[in-house]
């Protein structure tokens, strides 16, 4: 595969690209961003891009599938209105850049109780991206809607940390039905991810928290 990751600054991009960089079936991997990371691999390429932007761009290897795990918190980005720029604009001008481009998987990274008409902010925001998806002529869509994310973030959120003490408290409790409120390890969705790109997944399909555990084991 050749494949396209966004958001590889983040925690879960970050555990993918890592994964993708160690996988043999992948052949080349360009990955977008607004900086550059440290990392250097001969079959990584990165581009700089305007994610408000994207028609006019393109990359030299045709992709099979796109990885998105863009994402910010309203705190980082200043406001609702930036904070929507990245997790919906971004994400919708890159799914529309992969139906273009005749991509033929789009596998991104949404949130547990995504609803567009939920009175939660970043919950709609997340419900509405998740819409506007679903209306493009992509052949393959995987949205992943995973619980709060367990890892090494490079940046503190207080917020998240608090969060995160108390699912390790709480996730020896989450067994049967309750398993989709457990808090989910970065790494393991972002293996979720790349199991998914090799699947026949046609149309859409949607991942909660409780089914990523289990696509992370397929392979």
């Amino acid at each position: 595969m050749n494949i396209l990751i966004a958001g590889a600054t983040g925690l879960v991009g970050n555990e993918l690209l890592q994964l993708a960089l160690q996988n043999e079936l992948i052949n080349s991997i360009d990955l977008v961003s607004r900086r550059t990371i440290k990392t250097e691999h001969p079959k990584l390429e990165q581009h700089i891009v305007d994610f408000s932007d994207l028609k006019n761009w393109s990359c030299q290897a045709p992709i099979d599938t796109v990885f998105c795990s863009l994402g910010t918190t309203i705190k980082n980005a200043g406001s609702q209105e930036k904070f929507k720029e990245v997790d919906f604009e971004y994400v919708i001008n890159l799914a529309k850049w992969a139906e273009s481009n005749k991509v033929q998987k789009f596998i991104v990274v949404s949130s547990m109780g995504a609803d567009a008409k939920s009175s939660i902010f970043y919950k709609k925001i997340k419900g509405e991206m998740q819409e506007v998806l679903s209306t493009l002529h992509i052949p393959s869509i995987s949205i992943l809607q995973p619980s709060i994310l367990m890892g090494n973030r490079q940046e503190f959120r207080l917020g998240e940390q608090i969060g995160i003490s108390i699912m390790n408290i709480l996730n020896v409790l989450f067994v049967g039905p309750f398993k989709k409120y457990k808090g989910i390890h970065a790494i393991t969705v972002a293996t979720a991810m790349l199991n998914l790109s090799k699947m026949k997944a046609p149309g859409i399909l949607i991942s909660g928290n409780d089914k990523l555990f289990e696509i992370a084991k397929l392979y």
